[in-house]
């Protein structure tokens, strides 16, 4: 079916599948590189015609979990920005080579219970 989300990002003869599972796959090894340990789940998606969103589950560190049941929560989630924020251009790095556009804004939030983190990349416009 022409204008499904399967043909709202393709990169030559790539399929749509493919492209979002190497985000994937390329986003958790970014976070297991910098951390320490990578989320244990993660799904990439097209949420529009210039939107990629990155679901992220499992990937608080036992470190955060103990912090976290300490009731230093909100140490936990200023780390968890401050992280976002040092990896952003690694980040939007691995987009950009998946989908050969331009980042314009990268956007991150986090949830506790369930354990879930949210990556947003905007990209720039490709007509």
């Amino acid at each position: 079916m022409a204008g499904g989300p399967q043909d709202l990002i393709t990169v030559g003869e790539r399929p749509p599948g493919e492209l979002l599972a190497a985000i994937s796959r390329e986003i958790v090894q970014v976070f297991r590189d910098a951390a320490g340990k990578g989320p244990t789940r993660c799904k990439t998606f097209f949420a529009g015609p210039d939107v990629v969103l990155v679901l992220l589950g499992g990937g608080y560190t036992r470190g955060e979990e103990t912090l976290y049941a300490g009731g230093h929560a909100d140490e936990v989630a200023a780390y968890r920005r401050a992280l976002q924020e040092s990896l952003e251009e690694r980040l939007k790095a691995v987009v950009e080579q998946a989908t050969g556009r331009r980042v314009l804004a990268f956007m991150s939030a986090n949830h506790k219970e369930p354990d879930m983190s949210a990556e947003l990349f905007v990209l720039e416009s490709d007509v």
